[in-house]
């Protein structure tokens, strides 16, 4: 076997320390952009599950709330931080007034609903009384009570010149919560109460 054959087998027979630092470095970069790939579609789907998950919280929590606000008959006090209504609700053919207030706590950005629940409806006295929390982690600089009239005016019950119940014709919720690093998510509805003297 002649040298120039020797050197020939020995050049074929594997890689230098040079292209294996190449290949090992490649393999790193690709490697780093595919993982950095995944974890930024894993916050990608953190971020979208939180929004859902905010997004049905606050949905449920107006829909309880304009529940009880559509049967209130009447609305006994409104203001920005809290609502009280009376609602007749039917508990196995016995009629029985639920006294539902509900508190916004600005501080915390916390509701809560207290429930005296009245059997007969017209005793003085609760037979029971709950509260619970309605919904949290709200903004606290949001509104969430917002007033007006049948004419499309704003109800507003602060002196000196403040609106009478009778005039309250539409209570309208809206319920914010903020969210880290994305935008916020906001939940309006708007409720039609009995109160107003036009009938509705």
């Amino acid at each position: 076997m002649s040298t120039r054959q020797v050197r020939r087998i020995g050049d074929e027979s594997g890689f230098t320390l040079v292209e294996l630092l190449v290949v090992m470095t490649l393999m790193l970069i690709v490697g780093g952009v595919v993982v950095n790939g995944i974890v930024s579609g894993l916050r990608a789907s953190e971020r979208g599950r939180a929004r859902v998950e905010a997004l049905t919280d606050l949905e449920r929590a107006a829909e309880r709330m304009a529940r009880d606000l559509r049967f209130a008959d009447p609305v006994d006090a409104a203001s920005a931080t809290q609502v009280i209504v009376n609602v007749l609700r039917d508990d196995a053919g016995v009629l029985v007034r639920h006294r539902v207030t509900f508190t916004v706590d600005a501080a915390t950005g916390t509701i809560t609903e207290t429930r005296a629940i009245y059997d007969p409806p017209l005793s003085a006295t609760p037979t029971s009384t709950t509260t619970r929390e309605v919904i949290g982690d709200l903004d606290p600089a949001a509104t969430v009570f917002a007033f007006g009239k049948a004419d499309g005016q704003p109800w507003d019950p602060v002196p000196p010149d403040p609106d009478t119940l009778s005039d309250l014709a539409e209570i309208r919720l809206d319920l914010r919560r903020e969210l880290p690093d994305q935008d916020p998510i906001e939940v309006e509805t708007s409720v039609f109460v009995r109160n107003v003297g036009d009938g509705r």
